[in-house]
């Protein structure tokens, strides 16, 4: 199993909303989860979570321009 290390300064370095990195990592992991294929196969064994964290904090990952104002609404 693989630990990741990081910190909340290394996610806002990479996109200013945490909120916005958690749906970023989640729809890349969800995505792996359904398409196993598109994982390499030394990494099979990873849960998707981790690959998608990792992708995300490489840069790998794209994800769209998120609307702040929409995630930051107070109910």
């Amino acid at each position: 199993m693989v630990k990741m290390r990081f910190t909340r300064d290394d996610v806002e370095k990479k996109i200013p909303n945490k909120y916005a990195a958690v749906i970023a990592v989640s729809n890349r992991a969800k995505y792996l989860r359904d398409n196993p294929q598109e994982i390499a196969e030394e990494d099979r064994k990873i849960k998707p979570t981790d690959i998608a964290t990792k992708e995300f904090l490489d840069g790998l990952l794209k994800y769209p321009e998120f609307d702040v104002k929409k995630i930051n609404v107070a109910d």
